[in-house]
């Protein structure tokens, strides 16, 4: 099988089937692997795109990859055909090879045996016709390639397939398979030579020939052809392969790699012509260069259409060049065939010459370069054609186009292949494209006539005749287009004078070109009337036949008078413009910038006269005009004009953009900032010009205050949409309750969603509020660290930010945020009113969907609501308490009143969090008031509508207050009728149908009363009555249907039964008694119960669909199976006298039949002595086989002679074989299952074993079991003896397994395994099964075994004890308490107490691990861990010392009095306190306490310094 991945991004688990491609190649592993090869890979390389072949960069490597892939695939080809192609010649039979040595003597012995020479002979006579079938393949297909009976006697292969009969000829046929023919001819002949090498061959050879008989001398005489045979097919092969290289480009390359190969090719195909011994025939060397043919056709078929398979698709140039490349590579293959030809005609003396049939050889190919040749010429006019249809600007030309178009669309709705050579209506259709297209080129030259007659000017004209020339590369049209030139050229005059006329008209106010300045303007519209007449007369110049013209002169001298004054106008306007150059550079010393008198707007003083003068300039220089060096000195700094222009109106435009940028509430907190823009921005209004040489500066200086200003009212922008006014619309937008628009809601669900609801408001609106306030704070700060800094040398005081502004901007947003929860609070209360406040209208269609679901609930005696009103109330009270007490986790800020009823308390700072919150203000609002007082008694305007709704109810109060029991047992004891059941069930029906009326939900106010519970309640008891009324009817009648079905089933059953034996004939007659009787009491059985059925559904009790369908199909049930019986027995009385007859002849066959079977168990059964249990279990499957239809044979002929009243024979050989079978199956077939199972555990791999472990145990328990159980005489047999051993030698490996099998076994308990048993074992994990321990005898070495095993689970132990101590010891810190103003550095004492335990415990644990014996492996990691418990042991006691001792001399030495009395002890008790500080924070650092006591010197260092230093200070 074979997937193929279509998906270039590759297969996930969730992959589209259409991403793989899958399939499978049935046969042998060679010819599968090749057809894989070469039908999938090769074809997929050969398309792959350039840029998929990784690192094989270069065309030539992707090449030789790909060839590289066919020449594999070729020898896959070739190896699996050799391996087919072989003869199997005759044996002998195999008591002669036994019987006969190899030697003279015994063979002339042999030779005297008639039967032993007529037998050899035999198998000789078939070797000579199989060698002469193979020896003459070749002879027959080059004499008569075309005979049929030829294979008939052709060899075959080993799966009886013929073998290739010769080389094949076909069509499609290259020369590889030459050279594949005579390697397989190769294989076959010499299978055939070394199987004569054999000693079964030898044997023959030498008897028969002893004997002298007739098939020894046909041998010889064969056996010399078969020589010969095979050194021509090995000569062959060697010369084919000469040339096999020089045909490799016909498979892996195109036509050009070809047509460059093909003189070499030529060339070896000439030396192999001239010195093979073999293959120089006529007929061979046609053959081979008629599959080169093949192949070159092929090769171009294949590169023609790789684009696709239909050519009218491709690219009409590529194909073309595809096409040329194929007539070439024809022409090359057979001008070089002809040269070689003539090249040894030549030669003296005279070589073997090439006079091959040239017919057969380039017929096909020749064939096929001519179609080529013919859509060559096809393809090319389509070209032509389709450049014409490009230009669509010749009038007329469309129409032509498009009838082209349709001759094209016609040719290609043909229903042939355009590559098929040998389709002859190609040509008949090639005619008519012709005609078609001679037809256009006619219709082409009048629209080209049409053009020319009216010509509106010499330039159209012109450009008209150079659009046909360009494109009409048809013969017949080009002549046409040389006579239009003649005409042009004739009314090229009127057009001078039309350019005279203009110049006359327009020389005082010429037409502007866009965009051009006025004076080069003036001067590119003279030389635009120039360049018209100056090109034709350029044009017309350089044409002999025109100038040679008698109107010629005229024209030329009218050029040259008009062009004399175009050239004069342009000279006038240039030394005008010249003299006017300094008046316009007046503008340079203008100030960079102004202000707008009215508006006060920034403008760019720039004068426009610069920017014309340098436009003149730029112009004049494009088209090569002096310009002045004034002009040029200006033109040379128009980058910098137009940069600085653009530099500062791009500053002005951020000038202007920043000042709108600031927010009103800001600007006055931007103060500064926008008087150091202005101070900077003044010196381009006074100072500065456009000449001046510090713009650049100034500019710089400028952007940056402008940049700097621009980031800080960024940032105060960003921080005041984001920061504030985003938290602000969130919380106006913030309701605090969360109200279902479409579906209901409990009471419960309710007051849970309600409130949790609430608090996440609550606490999104505080949230918001303290955003708002940090955001105002942060807006400040911002603006305060980015203040403007005083210039060096300024005595100026430094800018700073006035305090009321920023008193009144932090008031501003507090009331804001006032008035959005406000806001909030006022729309929440709101939604609550709407939703809960409507009016008490009732009913189940309802406008407004109500909001608590409440059930109409059966609570006996009683109809109640569920919850209750006063619940419901209760609950909107709570949620409207919640919402209001939102507001007090909001705490108050800013200096401000929030709602304008008081005046700002003097000395108060709202801004100190916890002075108050917003719940005062929110809770005094006049419109919150309100609502909350509506919500109060919202739910009680609707309790007189519930109570009158519950009332309707108390019609169906006896349903529930009656006694059913009772009510039942009354009606029973009066012996009822169906007609009173019927009566009692309509009663009920009744009642349940006006239970389902009621509505389902019946809605008042923000109620929705669900009475669904009510109604089920309630429908629950009318069927609890109905139920019990009708339960005993139908029992009773589902029993009699029950009993009636079976029957019918069961007898219908017995009676469709095909009549085959005695015991059928039997069967059914009594079957008819049966049914006679019956039919006597079906009315009586069926009419109870149909009136049953029809009682139940009338009134709807609920009986199974199954039921009333078998009750409906009753009595036609009955009728069928009457008929199927009538019929039954008119067929037994024509079986009956022929059944008698048979059985009294079989029986008598059958008593033979059961001796003989008996005679075989006995000398060929499984309980032969010295059988081998498998032997034995394949004879009991046998004659197992074998005795089961002779079993049934007795059964049905004993039947058969009691039902015919015969005496009943007896076959005691049937009943002792029967018995001894039933023992041995017990026997076998536990033997075969117990062998199975075994030899399936040890192939599982050693990684399995753990979890197979108990279901092999299990299962070997059972098979012990069940051995057990066997006869005690069966406990001597072979196959006894071998399944006990089996089982008990797996049992008592198990144990042994499953220790092995255990985790805790590592390599070393493997090489020590290995050791104990002598063997070498491969590990690996994928190899390494359950039988490579079984085979190392390990039941010899149990104890050794046992102990190792044992020993690696101790080992675990230990492993499993050091990791743990690893995992408590990497997490243990040391924990620090605050002392004094000296921070975290002293050690907790009850942490600490906690770690000297642990170490001790821990201690102790690697002491035992020490002495234990299986700590070996161990022994120096546990040693390490034994070192560092006693380092951190004694470091602890250390510290816990000095730090004592510090914390006393600290409290000492802190007092003045003690320092200056004892100056010297303070001195060094202060060195002591820093080096303790600096050790206790660096721990307090690390913490992990391996890592300050064991990885560290430090502590170790400082300690014992510290303690004597202590003790000095003591």
């Amino acid at each position: 099988a074979y997937f193929i991945r279509n998906n270039p991004k590759g297969i996930t688990e969730k992959f589209d089937p259409k991403d793989i491609s899958a399939g499978s190649i049935k046969g042998g592993v060679l010819s599968s692997f090749n057809a894989v090869l070469s039908q999938m890979f090769h074809p997929a390389l050969r398309v792959q795109h350039p840029t998929g072949w990784g690192k094989l960069k270069s065309k030539s490597e992707t090449e030789n990859f790909v060839g590289d892939v066919r020449r594999f695939g070729a020898v896959l080809k070739e190896a699996a055909a050799s391996v087919d192609a072989t003869v199997q010649l005759a044996r002998p039979d195999q008591k002669y090879v036994d019987s006969i040595p190899l030697k003279p003597l015994a063979f002339k012995d042999a030779a005297d045996t008639v039967e032993t020479v007529n037998h050899m002979d035999s198998v000789l006579l078939r070797w000579v016709a199989a060698a002469e079938a193979c020896v003459e393949e070749t002879v027959a297909d080059e004499n008569d390639e075309n005979d049929a009976g030829a294979a008939n006697d052709a060899p075959r292969d080993a799966s009886g397939k013929p073998m290739m009969k010769g080389a094949s000829d076909d069509d499609d046929m290259g020369p590889d398979t030459e050279l594949e023919y005579w390697r397989q001819r190769t294989g076959l002949l010499n299978s055939i030579i070394d199987q004569t090498k054999t000693d079964e061959c030898r044997l023959v050879l030498g008897v028969c020939m002893a004997a002298r008989s007739h098939a020894h001398k046909a041998w010889k005489q064969i056996d010399l052809r078969l020589t010969d045979a095979s050194n021509e097919a090995k000569d062959n092969v060697k010369y084919l392969t000469t040339i096999e290289k020089s045909l490799e480009p016909l498979y892996a390359s195109g036509p050009k790699e070809v047509l460059e190969g093909v003189p070499s090719l030529l060339s070896n195909v000439k030396m192999m012509y001239t010195i093979a011994r073999y293959y120089h025939t006529n007929e061979r060397m046609t053959r081979l260069f008629s599959k080169i043919s093949n192949q070159m056709l092929v090769c171009c078929k294949t590169h023609l259409l790789d684009a696709g398979p239909d050519p009218w698709t491709h690219d009409k140039a590529e194909l073309l060049a595809k096409l040329r490349l194929t007539i070439a590579l024809y022409n090359k293959y057979y001008s070089e065939y002809q040269a070689t030809k003539e090249k040894l005609a030549s030669q003296i003396p005279k070589p073997r010459q090439f006079d091959f049939n040239e017919d057969k050889t380039f017929s096909r190919f020749g064939l096929f370069k001519r179609r080529c040749e013919k859509l060559a010429d096809m393809f090319s006019t389509i070209i032509q054609f389709e450049e014409l249809a490009e230009h669509k600007e010749i009038v007329g030309m469309e129409v032509l186009i498009t009838r082209f178009f349709r001759i094209v669309n016609e040719f290609k709705r043909k229903p042939y292949n355009l590559l098929d050579f040998q389709q002859n209506v190609f040509d008949r259709d090639y005619m008519e494209f012709i005609v078609g297209v001679n037809e256009l080129e006619f219709s082409l030259q009048e629209l080209i006539n049409k053009a020319f007659e009216k010509i509106s000017s010499t330039e159209s004209a012109l450009t008209l005749l150079g659009q046909f020339t360009a494109v009409m590369r048809r013969d017949a049209l080009k002549d046409d287009l040389d006579n239009k030139y003649v005409k042009i050229f004739r009314n090229y005059a009127d057009d001078l004078e039309s350019v005279q006329k203009i110049y006359e008209k327009q020389k005082h106010a010429p037409p502007l070109p866009r965009n051009a300045p006025p004076i080069a303007g003036d001067i590119l519209w003279s030389r635009q009337l120039l360049r018209r007449i100056e090109g034709p007369m350029r044009y017309f110049a350089g044409m002999e036949s025109i100038m040679a013209m008698k109107e010629s002169k005229r024209v030329v001298k009218l050029y040259n008078r008009v062009a004399t004054a175009l050239m004069t106008y342009e000279t006038l306007w240039h030394q005008a413009w010249v003299k006017g150059v300094e008046d316009s550079k007046v503008g340079l010393r203008a100030t960079l910038l102004v202000r707008h008198p009215n508006t006060g707007q920034l403008l760019v003083n720039f004068d426009r006269e610069i920017g014309q003068l340098i436009r003149e300039s730029k112009f004049m220089m494009r088209m090569d005009v002096e310009v002045p060096a004034s002009a040029r000195i200006v033109l040379a700094q128009e980058d910098k004009f137009k940069s600085y222009y653009n530099q500062l109106t791009h500053t002005i435009n951020m000038y202007t953009h920043l000042d709108n940028e600031i927010a009103p509430v800001t600007r006055p907190l931007l103060k500064a900032h926008l008087a150091e823009l202005e101070m900077v921005v003044a010196p381009g209004m006074t100072d500065l010009t456009w000449t001046s040489t510090n713009i650049d500066m100034y500019l710089k200086r400028v952007h940056r205050t402008i940049d700097n200003l621009e980031l800080v009212v960024s940032k105060v922008n960003d921080m005041l949409h984001h920061r504030i006014d985003d938290n602000l619309k969130d919380a106006a937008r913030i309701i605090m309750v969360d109200l279902p628009k479409d579906e209901l809601v409990t009471l419960e669900e309710f007051a849970a969603i309600q409130t949790k609801h609430v608090k996440e408001a609550a606490d999104v609106l505080a949230i918001k509020s303290e955003e708002v306030r940090r955001g105002c704070d942060d807006l400040v700060e911002l603006i305060r660290g980015t203040m403007p800094e005083a210039e060096p040398g300024s005595l100026m005081p430094l800018p700073t930010i006035d305090d009321e502004a920023i008193a009144e901007f932090k008031a501003h947003f507090a009331r804001l945020m006032y008035s959005a929860v406000l806001h909030s609070t006022r729309k929440s209360f709101d939604v609550l009113k709407q939703r809960i406040a409507s009016k008490a209208s009732g009913g189940f269609l309802f406008i407004e969907r109500p909001l608590f679901d409440v059930d109409v609930e059966l609570s006996v005696p009683y109809v109640q609501m569920s919850p209750s009103l006063d619940d419901v109330q209760r609950a909107v009270n709570g949620v409207a308490k919640k919402m209001l007490n939102a507001s007090r986790s909001i705490k108050r800020w800013g200096n401000t009143d929030l709602n304008g009823d008081e005046e700002n308390q003097p000395g108060v700072d709202y801004d100190n969090l916890g002075m108050g919150t917003f719940f005062d203000e929110i809770a005094s609002d006049i419109d919150v008031v309100k609502l909350c007082l509506l919500l109060t008694g919202a739910m009680y305007g609707c309790r007189t509508s519930v109570e009158q709704y519950l009332t309707a109810f108390t019609e169906f109060d006896f349903l529930y207050l009656q006694d059913l029991q009772q009510a039942y047992e009354e009606f029973m004891a009066k012996k009822p009728n169906l007609d009173m059941f019927e009566t009692e069930l309509q009663k009920y029906m009744s009642i349940e149908k006006h239970i389902g009326k009621i509505a389902p939900v019946h809605n008042i106010g923000a109620l929705s009363l669900e009475t669904q519970p009510l109604k089920v309640s309630l429908k629950a008891e009318a069927a609890t009555w109905k139920k019990q009324f009708a339960k005993n009817l139908h029992a009773h009648g589902k029993d009699q249907l029950e009993t009636i079905v079976q029957y019918m089933k069961d007898t219908t059953l017995q009676l469709n039964r095909k009549i085959e034996d005695l015991e059928d004939v039997r069967h059914v007659m009594a079957i008819q008694q049966d049914i006679r009787i019956k039919e006597s009491e079906i009315d009586s059985i069926m009419n109870p119960i149909e009136e049953v059925y029809g009682l139940l559904t009338r009134y709807e009790v609920k009986v199974p669909k199954e039921e009333t369908d078998v009750v409906a199909e009753l009595r036609g049930n009955w009728t069928t199976m009457n008929a199927l019986a009538v019929s039954v027995g008119e067929n037994l009385q024509r079986l009956q006298a022929g059944f008698k007859r048979d059985l009294v002849a079989q029986v008598k066959v059958f008593v033979v039949d059961a001796q003989e079977f008996r005679k075989d168990w006995d000398a060929n059964g499984p309980m032969v002595d010295g059988l081998a249990p498998a032997e034995a279990v394949e004879r009991l499957k046998d004659f197992q086989t074998k005795f089961a239809p002779r079993k049934a044979k007795w059964d049905n002929f004993s039947s058969g002679e009691a039902l015919f009243g015969l005496p009943v024979t007896l076959y005691p050989e049937l009943e002792k074989t029967e018995k001894e079978i039933e023992f041995l199956d017990k026997l076998y077939s536990l033997w075969t299952n117990v062998t199975q199972t075994i030899g399936g555990y040890v192939d599982i791999l050693w990684t399995e074993v753990r979890e197979n472990i108990d279901v092999m145990t299990e299962t070997v328990t059972s098979f012990q079991a069940q051995c057990k159980k066997l006869p005690k005489a069966m406990r001597d047999w072979p196959a006894y003896v071998d399944l006990r051993k089996k089982i008990d030698d797996f049992l008592e490996m198990l144990p042994l397994i499953q220790m092995l099998a255990a985790p805790a076994m590592r390599p070393r308990h493997w090489t020590r395994f290995q050791e104990i048993t002598g063997s070498e074992l491969d590990m690996a994990e994928d190899t390494f099964k359950l039988q490579n321990v079984t085979e190392c005898s390990i039941l010899k070495h149990y104890e050794d075994i046992e102990e190792c095993a044992a020993g690696a689970v101790k080992e675990e132990q230990v492993e499993m004890k050091l990791k743990q101590v690893d995992g408590d010891w990497e997490d243990l810190i040391f924990v620090f308490n605050e002392f004094k103003q000296h921070g975290r550095v002293v050690l907790d004492m009850v942490a600490t107490a906690e770690l000297i335990e642990k170490l001790e415990d821990t201690s102790m644990a690697l002491g035992g691990m020490a002495t234990n014996r299986y700590s070996a492996p161990f022994k120096g990691k546990v040693q390490d861990w034994i070192t560092k418990m006693a380092t951190i042991e004694e470091i602890i006691n250390m510290w816990l010392n000095v730090q004592n001792m510090w914390m006393y001399m600290e409290a000492v030495f802190s007092g003045g009095d003690i320092v200056k009395q004892l100056p010297s002890e303070a001195k060094r008790f202060k060195n002591i306190d820093k080096q303790f500080v600096k050790m206790a924070k660096v721990a307090a650092d690390v913490q992990n306490v391996v890592e300050v006591c064991c990885d560290s010197k430090m502590m170790m260092e400082v300690l014992p310094v510290l303690t004597e230093q202590l003790e000095l200070c003591q």
